[in-house]
């Protein structure tokens, strides 16, 4: 298993209010986003930046060898 992350940004205007932007984080969290950081841009606009841990499962050679192996040895009924 490799641990990886998946990355993405919301820009939101400082006049909407935090209201929204609160609630637009909290649905992002609901799925699994995390705010990761923040930077405002020009005096107006504030960007986050999200992430969310992702695996990824690297496929086992000695593993899939042996499903392989048992596959070929079993019997037709499927028991062994």
């Amino acid at each position: 298993m490799k641990k990886m992350f998946d990355n993405k940004y919301l820009v939101f205007q400082v006049a909407e209010g935090p209201k929204i932007i609160i609630e637009s984080l909290n649905t992002q969290g609901k799925e699994g986003w995390e705010a990761h950081s923040m930077i405002t841009v020009g005096e107006d606009k504030i960007v986050v930046f999200l992430k969310k841990e992702a695996t990824l499962n690297a496929p086992d050679p000695k593993k899939s060898e042996a499903d392989k192996v048992d596959k070929l040895w079993a019997d037709e009924t499927g028991k062994e």
